[in-house]
């Protein structure tokens, strides 16, 4: 898998390293994987796979840097 980096985003030791967001396409509704790494995001798509750049990775980033950003109270 490809590695995609966002600047606003600092990789290397961050506290959500290894965690996997499911993200589902919203054109064929199939489920893949966004994983952070000390590097950047990781996607089971095939962009993700062929480019190291897909629209499901920086749908994570995007959420992760969002300002009004609050964790849903489910869950905790």
């Amino acid at each position: 898998m490809r590695i995609q980096k966002f600047d606003n985003i600092n990789f290397k030791d961050h506290h959500l390293v290894g965690l996997v967001w499911p993200v589902v396409s919203s054109r064929t509704g199939e489920a893949y994987k966004v994983q952070m790494t000390d590097y950047g995001f990781s996607c089971n798509c095939t962009a993700g796979s062929i480019r190291g750049k897909c629209k499901h990775a920086k749908q994570i980033a995007d959420l992760l840097t969002q300002d009004d950003w609050k964790a849903p109270v489910d869950l905790f």
